[in-house]
């Protein structure tokens, strides 16, 4: 009987192997039509043509036919892959002390010499990363779930059209989602199997994870913490050796380069400390190479606390999650949602299970470097979060194999009320109060962002947006998409605005507002403007080039309130049918009266 069941468990094993083999091959023959596609032209290997000759026709037959990969006329020129050719070229050896870190220039190295000294190369080094990201994201929710999630969410991430555009770009993100995913594998295994084996295994792919981007330690420390943290007892003494063991690897591994940078550069970390220059560039700071980050940092923090957790909080939750997806469209229009919302009730569902928790504790610390700064230049860009992909993608898949598996228990009467357990009930409970709580963060924090910059005598500006919502009272139209902003319309005479004016000084607002076309013999265009019933001003809508539609008045002080409200009453409106093309979005019988662009509140000078 027990030899029985090991060769099942053998012949699965082998099974699983053999389908992510080939769900890892798929991918990597999707990224490499598109890499000949987009970067063929400027000269291939001939292993490489000799390979486009019989893998790209397949690969086309293994896509939507709507999917069409563009040519890269003007490659790698001024971004961060050409750089990578160059350091790459010019690497004396892989411990090197050095801005960039070794991995992704060694594996660039290494296509270099492959292909002959080839540009190329750094596409080929970036596609390889990204392909064997899938394999690693197949043994990741394998590992933490089933073999089903693992396949399942392995072959999201083959096909998924954004990750494979991105994977032949040179960057090294796809490295390091590579090692992100493999550390979080083998932190599972340490959790489960707390060995020696294990140990080393963990240690060895977290500073891998580290020498692709020195960042990867804000999630190294507290996932090996975590796990010693939470250890049931029995399994206590066992598993803070192996944490010490992954913990001690991961030294040995990082320690060369963190030397190194010291020996050449005076600086340990300046893998991070270097970058700090492009944000202060990005917010036109002058130039300081004596900050840090860790000094950029915390002045955010002490400066603009409100501004810094609200940026990190949608930089840990709603970025990351937000700007992926779309690349299953062209597979299925059904597939991004239902993946899309699948993988928020995987990571709440993750709360109720050891290895869930674990990769929630992962994912959210590897977002913590970016978290801050992804509102700088292309801080939020796909790339800067793609290792969340795969712990997504595994919530998605545990997500929908845990409603099909409960759906068959519910027919097979496998599954009764009374096998739901009273803790998780009340975690249950917890989990929604606490969902609640911060779905009122994201309305409430603007108005304590803005409220701080003007504190801080910087300038506040409210805008239409997904997360405008304190701010517009009234019959306003939802947020729309203008020439260069997004807009809210007034569909009535009446309509308002809430103000954060913190001190009782005085105020300069700016309002910009574009009137409806007035028809011949139509009335003129007037907005009346009072501030807590007090008014200020009465202005004639215009289009004037030199004015741009702005109005600019005064704020008194004793009109000023912690919460202010500015009530804008118009003269009359028009149908939208009558309004001219910029009001052409809404029905045409709508009411309008002006289209909102902006209000800009600035502390008045002498204040």
């Amino acid at each position: 009987m027990r030899d029985s069941a090991e060769r099942t468990g053998r012949r699965r094993r082998a099974a699983f192997i053999a389908a992510a083999a080939l769900i890892t091959i798929y991918g990597g023959l999707l990224r490499f039509e598109a890499l000949v596609a987009g970067y063929g032209w400027m000269g291939q290997p001939r292993w490489s043509a000799a390979l486009e000759q019989h893998l790209v026709p397949v690969a086309r037959e293994l896509r939507p036919e709507v999917v069409s990969w563009k040519r890269v006329d003007v490659p790698y020129v001024g971004s961060d892959p050409i750089n990578y050719l160059k350091f790459a070229r010019e690497m004396r050896h892989f411990y090197q002390g050095h801005v960039r870190e070794p991995v992704f220039l060694a594996l660039t190295r290494g296509y270099l010499w492959l292909t002959g000294g080839l540009d190329i190369s750094v596409s080929f080094a970036s596609a390889t990363a990204g392909t064997l990201a899938v394999l690693a994201t197949c043994l990741l929710g394998a590992a933490a779930y089933s073999p089903v999630v693992g396949l399942a969410a392995g072959l999201a991430l083959a096909i998924e059209i954004q990750a494979i555009t991105y994977s032949i770009e040179g960057w090294r993100d796809d490295t390091y989602m590579l090692f992100v995913a493999l550390a979080a594998w083998s932190f599972v295994l340490l959790l489960r199997e707390p060995r020696t084996s294990t140990g080393a295994l963990a240690g060895l792919l977290a500073g891998g994870a580290v020498l692709t981007r020195i960042t990867a330690l804000t999630f190294v420390a507290p996932a090996l913490l975590w796990i010693a943290a939470t250890s049931p007892r029995p399994m206590r003494a066992a598993t803070l050796r192996a944490v010490a063991i992954a913990a001690m690897v991961c030294a040995a591994v990082i320690a060369p380069y963190l030397v190194n940078c010291w020996r050449e550069t005076g600086d340990p970390l300046v893998a991070i400390n270097y970058h700090t220059r492009y944000y202060r560039s990005a917010e036109r700071l002058p130039l300081d190479e004596t900050v840090t980050a860790a000094d950029y940092l915390a002045e955010k923090v002490r400066t603009r606390p409100a501004w810094a957790l609200d940026t990190a909080t949608l930089g840990l939750v709603q970025v990351p999650w937000s700007n992926k997806w779309w690349g299953f469209t062209p597979w299925a229009a059904w597939l991004a949602p239902v993946l899309q919302w699948s993988a928020v009730a995987g990571a709440i569902v993750a709360l109720w299970s050891a290895c869930g928790r674990l990769l929630l504790v992962v994912l959210l610390t590897s977002l913590l470097p970016t978290a801050i700064t992804w509102r700088l230049g292309g801080g939020g860009d796909w790339r800067f979060t793609a290792q969340a992909y795969p712990f997504y993608l595994v919530f998605a898949a545990s997500a929908i194999a845990g409603t099909i598996g409960g759906a068959r228990a519910l027919i097979r009467r496998q599954w009764t009320p009374s096998m739901i357990r009273r803790r998780d009930v009340a975690g249950a409970a917890g989990v929604m109060a606490a969902a609640a709580a911060l779905s009122i963060m994201p309305i409430a924090m603007p108005l304590l962002v803005e409220r701080e910059a003007l504190t801080a005598r910087d300038s506040a500006m409210i805008t239409a947006g997904d997360r405008d919502a304190a701010f517009f009272i009234g019959p306003w139209s939802e947020p729309l998409p203008a020439e260069i902003v997004t807009v809210r319309v007034a569909q009535s005479e009446f309509v308002a605005i809430r103000l954060p004016l913190p001190e009782p000084v005085d105020y300069l607002m700016t309002i910009r507002m574009d009137p409806p076309d007035m028809p011949e013999g139509g009335r003129e265009s007037f907005v009346s403007v009072f501030v807590n019933r007090r008014m200020l001003a009465k202005v004639q809508l215009t289009r004037q080039a030199d004015r741009m539609g702005t109005y600019r008045m005064r704020i008194p002080r004793d009109a000023a309130r912690p919460l202010s409200r500015l009530d804008l009453v118009a003269s009359h409106t028009v149908p939208a049918r009558q309004a001219g093309p910029y009001f052409a979005p809404l029905p045409p019988e709508t009411p309008v009266a002006f289209r909102l662009w902006y209000v800009r509140l600035e502390v008045a000078p002498g204040f």
